[in-house]
């Protein structure tokens, strides 16, 4: 047996002293007081870029966003494994080494078995700089626990209050544009018609959400370690801000997650610390008389938040911003992961391929496709068995940390490990509703929880586990492969650091050759394109725009030659992804133009096939085969973009060719409108026509559907503007006001009631509603408001409203945000201007932006000066 002295965790021991405390010495007093808090401003300072900056992804442009990840990862890590070849050592030397190492290899094994591996090898490295972030944060050689836990918590307080600031100004702007509107504020006005919602800050509002609320355990601990009232007020203040931006996250999951994480520290403290523990007995009922005093309070409180619950769920005032329709997307997309799963048990698909999969099992809600809306779920789906082995050896070590830690520490430590059970906690909860897998801001916030674990057990561990539970042999092996797992960490790092930069190359060519395109110097865009697709070769999305790229500089050149290597592209990049909807149907227009009439139709159902809900790809795959003359499939093709978006039915587009001027009755008929009759309603007060229906058997019945279910709210819409058309304005206000006493902020109502109130003559009340409609993505409202004034004096913030909202939310023909998220999401890389090559199907624009772009340039031409 091995000598009972001597601990196989020994390692975790055996650190010595941070470096800068060797150094300190040599200070003076004014430095030694400095030097320490400068670390923790440098380590949360590196930190906050992590969770505050965006999803590289995501940016505006991505290259520039994806560049400046990289080198902040990088300007850390570089010195840092210098600094081990420098010193001769290794890093880690904790228990969680070897779950580690195996999560790595998982990664990599997933990686080189993936479906497409070249997407997958995206993903793995983001996961692999969090865990190079945990090995740099909980190196005891550099840094001391509460430098690391302080630092984690300013990068979330920065982040935080970042947030309130970005929602604090979109409060303000709803102010002046009350202000604008109606000539000043009222008391009324303080409340905006819904809630705010943060945005533009960290990778996601709910991923924020979730490492706010795994935040907040420290916060809750830093109230209760220091002894220095101003600073327990400030870490209060600080709490209470990170509360606050938890709720306007608006995330559900992280609201879980917080009252998860929270209430775990809570208990900790009260059981597992000596001042919890005192304070317990003081507050612990003792006499027969408290107890029952407290037993009754205790089923009153319960019986209290059953009848909340109650209330919550059956109250007739629903708002959207708490009960939104989100329930069944993710259920959808849990569904799919778990098919997927099923069909790719033994290694997985392959990390961030399921949004490349997603259309295949069901594609109904594409704009959800990045994840399956479940980390563990997640998990298996990417990696399969052993990636769940894995994640499974991770949190058992994890959680023997944890428990060995609070057995084994006291004091400050000790508090430290509570907060981070907590926030292990609020991390699992959290990922019962959403995806952290793969997202920078979450993976390096718990890689710096797990970080400030390892370094609270090194501080205050005395005895941490015996060798007479392993024979000698089993130990011997024990250290041989927990010197490997830290050996492979700076190999991992080296790698890391050497793939991207290898990457990044082709990825600037891919950058500049979109630039070039959306300015349309085609040869410059073609040459940069090329060199994007030489350098990274695997890389579908490289091919596919430029055979896009040749695409649109042989529409505008009708060069021959770019057409067939437009062709040429277009193929390779199908044969690498052959889901891709967007290829699909840019290689049938190709196909449509050239006149070769069966490869027209082939590739434009394969686009049909694969396009779900993308109406942008629907049109132009109907288009193709219209100008191919495959008339029967066009009819479907059109019917079935009418059903994803019923607002085309208004538009110009279907009288702007004979066939589909004559063919529009089929195409409604076979859109499914068909059996809506009150979307048909609806449509029809806009002025689309309604084919062989006529508006009376329509309204008629969409009058008993609503009649069958009273609380279908957009039904109740359309009925009471069809009624307010007609006058009958008694029961067109029944029906609006029923609505709005459901859901407040459903902005369709408000819109139909402002027209109410002008029928009344009451223009100002109109305002009103259309001023909070607009507040809720009602375009319609934001035109309505304006035209209630001279041309010459529309309110200029109405004006600049109405421009930003055209700019962002507009149709898919118009904005096309699913095919915006097809480059951004399921390849990283930055979308092009053009994303479907140009072609009639860019005419098929909804009445109401038609109508809005029309108002928007009379007000603008009636405010110039003449």
């Amino acid at each position: 047996m091995a000598d009972s002295s001597r601990s196989w965790t020994a390692p975790l021991r055996s650190v010595g002293r941070p470096i800068l405390d060797r150094w300190l010495p040599l200070l003076g007093p004014a430095a030694r007081r400095a030097l320490p808090l400068g670390v923790v401003a440098l380590v949360a300072s590196w930190l906050g870029f992590f969770l505050i900056t965006p999803l590289p992804f995501l940016a505006l442009e991505t290259f520039s966003a994806t560049v400046r990840f990289h080198l902040a990862t990088g300007l850390i890590f570089v010195p840092y494994l210098v600094s081990l070849i420098v010193t001769r050592r290794l890093p880690g030397g904790s228990v969680l080494d070897l779950p580690v190492m195996a999560l790595m290899s998982v990664y990599l094994l997933a990686t080189a078995t993936s479906l497409d591996w070249r997407v997958s090898l995206e993903v793995t490295l983001t996961a692999l700089a969090a865990i190079g972030v945990f090995y740099v944060l909980s190196d005891a050689r550099l840094f001391r626990r509460w430098q690391v836990e302080t630092a984690l918590m300013l990068a979330v307080l920065a982040a935080a209050f970042w947030a309130l600031w970005v929602v604090g100004g979109d409060y303000l702007d709803w102010l002046r544009l009350v202000n604008a509107v109606r000539g000043g504020i009222s008391l009324g006005d303080l409340l905006p018609p819904t809630v705010p919602k943060l945005h533009d800050v960290g990778d996601h509002p709910n991923l924020l959400g979730g490492i706010f609320a795994m935040s907040l355990p420290f916060f809750l601990v830093g109230a209760l370690r220091t002894k220095v009232r101003l600073l327990r007020v400030l870490v209060a203040v600080g709490a209470g801000a990170v509360l606050l931006a938890v709720f306007l996250s608006l995330a559900r999951s992280a609201w879980l997650a917080a009252a998860a994480g929270g209430l775990t520290t809570m208990l900790l403290l009260f059981f597992a610390t000596s001042g919890g523990s005192a304070l317990l007995k003081r507050l612990w009922p003792t006499t027969s008389r408290r107890q029952t005093q407290v037993g009754l309070g205790a089923l009153l409180l319960a019986g209290a938040l059953l009848i909340v619950a109650f209330l919550v769920q059956s109250a007739d005032a629903r708002p959207l911003w708490l009960f939104r329709p989100s329930a069944a997307p993710r259920w959808d997309v849990m569904q799919a992961g778990g098919e997927i799963f099923a069909d790719n048990v033994l290694l997985g698909t392959g990390p961030g391929v399921f949004s490349l999969l997603y259309p295949e099992y069901s594609g109904q809600y594409p704009n959800h496709a990045f994840h399956v809306h479940n980390g563990f779920l997640q998990a298996a789906t990417d990696m399969g068995v052993p990636g769940v082995l894995a994640m499974l050896l991770l949190t058992g070590a994890i959680g023997w940390l944890v428990v060995s830690g609070l057995r084994e520490t006291d004091g400050a430590a000790r508090l430290s490990i509570a907060a981070c059970a907590g926030a292990l906690v609020a991390f699992g909860t959290f990922s019962l509703f959403d995806a952290p897998n793969g997202f920078k801001g979450p993976l390096v916030a718990l890689a710096a929880v797990g970080a400030i674990a390892v370094l609270s057990v090194r501080e205050g561990v005395t005895r941490y586990g015996s060798s007479d539970l392993l024979g000698e042999r089993w130990v011997a092996a024990l250290r041989v492969a927990r010197l490997s797992a830290r050996v492979f960490v700076p190999i991992a790092m080296v790698g890391l650091l050497i793939t991207w930069g290898r990457l990044d190359i082709g990825h600037y060519f891919y950058s500049s050759s979109v630039a070039s395109a959306n300015v349309q110097n085609w040869s410059r865009a073609i040459e940069q394109g090329q060199r994007a697709v030489d350098l990274d070769p695997q890389y579908a999305i490289y091919r596919l725009e430029l055979g896009a790229i040749q695409g649109q500089a042989y529409l505008d050149i009708r060069d021959p030659a770019l057409l067939e290597d437009a062709i040429g592209q277009l193929q390779r990049g199908l044969e690498l992804e052959p889901r891709s909807a967007i290829g699909h149907a840019n290689l049938a227009m190709l196909f449509a133009d050239a006149g070769e009439r069966t490869l027209a139709r082939t590739e434009a159902l394969a686009a049909l096939r694969f396009a779900n809900s993308d109406s942008a790809v629907v049109l132009a795959a109907a288009t193709a085969l219209e100008a191919s003359n495959w008339g029967e499939d066009a009819v479907r093709a059109y019917s079935q973009a009418l059903f994803l978006d019923a607002g085309l039915a208004d538009s110009p587009f279907w009288q702007d060719s004979p066939f589909r001027s004559e063919r529009f009755p089929d195409i409604l008929g076979g859109s499914a409108l068909i059996f809506n009759p009150c979307a048909l309603l609806g449509l029809s007060t806009r002025g689309a026509p309604l084919g062989e229906l006529s508006r009376d058997d329509v309204l008629n019945r969409c009058r008993a559907r609503v009649e069958r279910d009273p609380g279908a709210a957009p039904g109740r819409v359309s009925l009471a503007e069809a009624l307010i058309q007609r006058g009958a304005f008694g029961q067109s206000f029944v029906l609006l006001d029923g609505v709005l006493a459901r859901e407040p902020d459903r902005g369709e109502a408000r819109t139909a009631l402002g027209r109410w109130h002008v029928a009344q003559g009451e223009v100002e009340e109109a305002r009103q509603q259309w001023l909070l409609a607009s507040q809720l993505d009602q375009v319609e409202a934001l035109v309505l408001l304006g035209d209630s004034y001279a041309a010459n004096e529309v309110p200029t913030r109405v004006v600049e409203l109405l421009r930003s909202e055209l700019e962002q939310s507009a149709s898919q023909v118009q904005n096309h945000l699913t095919g915006i998220l097809y480059f951004r999401f399921k390849f990283f890389r930055e979308s092009p201007a053009a994303i479907l090559l140009p072609g009639e199907w860019q005419r098929a624009i909804p009445a109401r932006y038609a109508l809005a772009q029309a108002a928007l340039e009379r007000w603008t031409n009636a405010s110039r000066p003449r």
